[in-house]
């Protein structure tokens, strides 16, 4: 074999070897992707992210889907689609289209967060039909990052939507608090009403008792000495020697209404009343002064609201999520730079990772 034969074949064969090398090592090679889900106003019940890959249905998730990670092949194209019934449904798009040489290296993990919120009748939410966002290799990078290109062509309808919801989100609260008051006011007339018909009904039944009562008899009047007549003494036998007298008879003798009945004589009762006063058994009823409770009331817990948003520059993409509750609002944000790393800002003051983490990304 001559020499130009055989370097013909030992570069066939470097080929052949380049080739099988480069096609096992992006088989091996994967990226991977670490996410959050979050649902404004509410749990993740009921949430799940379908997988589409190269247009197809791949699989469905619908737990620990507030930290998850999966893993990605290269050269597909995914859509992750993160939906809840009565909420806005959002997607986003992963090319994993890498250079071969880049498949060797490897890839550091893409950290993002989805905020899914409440679909209210009559918002427009067109631009959410298509992925919100678009993750693409990077040759500058090296890496896997947003598309900025595709961002900065949906980031004014994002501004629109996001517009738009505020308001929404701003009347559903105004209705919230006019219903909580009318509540209140229910409350307290319920309270009053079963306070006055509770006082009534204590009333009538001190009066009830009062009719049901036994009435004692009143009691009997003394008797009054009677009126005895004394008969008239016999008539003395005549003496034989003495000369008859006439010995006059005794009238009867009536006793007074008023005097002391003579002894052995029959007792009768008077015919004149004797008034006597009458001890009523039914004691009178005593006032009490009582202080009526007042319903207590708790405030309802102040509604966390968060708002999320992307903005993407040429050489660095921010996340801001503003956290809402009551009249306080605070802002994060992550900025990642290509070059510099990614530094975290709490109202515009640097922060570390974990405050960022466990405040911006806390569940509701």
């Amino acid at each position: 074999m001559t020499g130009p034969v055989r370097l013909r074949l030992l570069r066939a064969l470097w080929v052949m070897l380049a080739v099988v090398v480069t096609t096992v090592a992006m088989a091996q090679a994967k990226f991977t992707i670490n996410g959050r889900l979050k649902v404004e106003g509410a749990g993740l019940d009921g949430c799940r992210m379908v997988v589409y890959m190269d247009g197809e249905k791949h699989r469905t998730i619908s737990t620990d889907l507030n930290r998850f990670s999966m893993e990605m092949e290269l050269n597909k194209n995914y859509v992750l689609s993160f939906e809840k019934d009565g909420f806005v449904t959002k997607k986003l798009s992963f090319n994993t289209y890498v250079p071969a040489t880049a498949a060797q290296i490897g890839f550091t993990p893409f950290d993002f967060v989805v905020s899914l919120f409440k679909q209210y009748d009559g918002m427009n939410t067109v631009v959410f039909n298509q992925p919100v966002g678009m993750i693409r290799y990077d040759a500058a990078l090296v890496d896997f990052d947003y598309d900025t290109d595709y961002t900065k062509s949906i980031q004014s309808a994002l501004e629109a939507a996001q517009a738009e919801l505020d308001m929404k989100q701003k009347e559903e609260e105004r209705e919230l608090a006019d219903a909580r008051k009318r509540k209140d006011q229910e409350a307290k007339e319920k309270a009053k009403a079963d306070a006055r018909a509770a006082k009534e009904a204590a009333t009538q039944a001190k009066a009830e008792a009062k009719q049901d009562a036994p009435i004692p008899e009143p009691a009997q009047a003394k008797a009054a000495p009677a009126v005895s007549e004394v008969p008239p003494p016999s008539k003395p036998e005549p003496a034989p020697v003495k000369p008859e007298r006439k010995v006059p008879v005794a009238k009867p003798v009536r006793a007074s209404m008023h005097s002391k009945p003579m002894e052995g004589a029959e007792q009768r009762r008077s015919s004149a009343p004797r008034m006597e006063e009458e001890h009523s058994p039914v004691e009178a009823a005593v006032p009490r002064k009582g202080v009526e409770p007042r319903p207590k009331f708790e405030p309802s817990p102040e509604t966390v609201i968060r708002h999320h948003d992307v903005i993407v520059e040429p050489n660095e993409v921010v996340t801001v999520i503003k956290v809402q509750q009551g009249e306080r609002s605070t802002e994060y944000r992550r900025v990642a730079r290509k070059y510099s790393g990614v530094f975290y800002f709490k109202n515009g003051t640097s922060c570390s990772k974990l405050i960022y983490e466990s405040e911006a990304l806390a569940e509701n």
